[in-house]
């Protein structure tokens, strides 16, 4: 994605060592000004739970990962161990690198699996999806989900933006501002898997579309999630793109008129 002049510039970051570097909080701060955007950054951690991520949350029995999201709201940090929580999320992070047997029944027919959902048309189309998803290489023996720190850059796999439709088309086309490509993808998959395993290379991702987390987030929000090194750069927006510009200006300006 460039060097550091054009990732992430002097202004916006602070050192962190060798090709490594820090957003700093006057740049998250700059980007969420300009989106309007009332709702927190989240991140993934590639680490042990510690008082640096204080106030922190067990995930229990096999509840999805979605159904703490008023926790997010209110700072609190999700603490995934190996061996706890929803059996998918482990796999979407990497805690666990195999699925069951019978998960691609799961996911449709329901022969041999404890039901069939249905997602896909036959058994051989959802094992190819089974198939090419490759768990992260996961380091720590937990995964936390939580508010974005920048102090822990260094640990931070993923940051994800909790965004309704308008805030989705703008960070869509931020995130794509200095791309000749579509770097935007909505993939199948469940919903923790969009918050690290579906990233690969410079795609992001739009999620919140798993219908089974569905109901724990507000109907008109979804996510979108960036890798870290692309965050920074999106962090370096110049003050002639659209975030400074009539049409998106307009439609906030629009939308906060007729929410009275």
């Amino acid at each position: 994605m460039g060097d550091k002049q054009t990732i992430l510039t002097e202004d916006f970051v602070q050192p962190m060592g060798q090709k490594q570097y820090m957003p700093s909080a006057e740049a998250i701060a700059r980007l969420r000004s300009k989106l309007r955007l009332s709702t927190p950054l989240l991140a993934v951690y590639d680490s042990e739970p510690s008082d640096e991520f204080a106030p922190s949350i067990e995930a229990k029995d096999s509840a999805c990962c979605f159904s703490y999201f008023e926790h997010w709201l209110a700072g609190e940090t999700l603490v995934i161990r190996k061996g706890t929580g929803c059996p998918g999320a482990l796999r979407a992070f990497g805690l666990e690198k195999t699925y069951p047997p019978y998960m691609a029944h799961f996911l449709t027919d329901g022969i041999g699996a404890p039901m069939g959902e249905g997602l896909r048309a036959s058994a051989e189309i959802a094992q190819a999806y089974i198939d090419a998803a490759i768990p992260p290489d996961v380091q720590s023996q937990a995964v936390l989900i939580g508010p974005l720190r920048p102090e822990q850059w260094q640990r931070t796999k993923s940051v994800t933006f909790l965004v309704d439709p308008d805030r989705l088309a703008a960070v869509m086309t931020l995130a794509g501002y200095w791309s000749t490509t579509d770097v935007v993808t909505a993939p199948f998959g469940s919903g923790c898997s969009f918050l690290w395993r579906a990233l690969d290379g410079d795609r992001t991702v739009i999620g919140g579309t798993d219908v089974a987390m569905r109901r724990y987030l507000p109907r008109e929000m979804l996510t979108f999630t960036v890798s870290p090194a692309h965050f920074g750069k999106m962090l370096t927006f110049p003050e002639d793109s659209f975030l400074y510009k009539s049409w998106w200006n307009d439609l906030m300006e629009y939308r906060a008129r007729n929410s009275r």
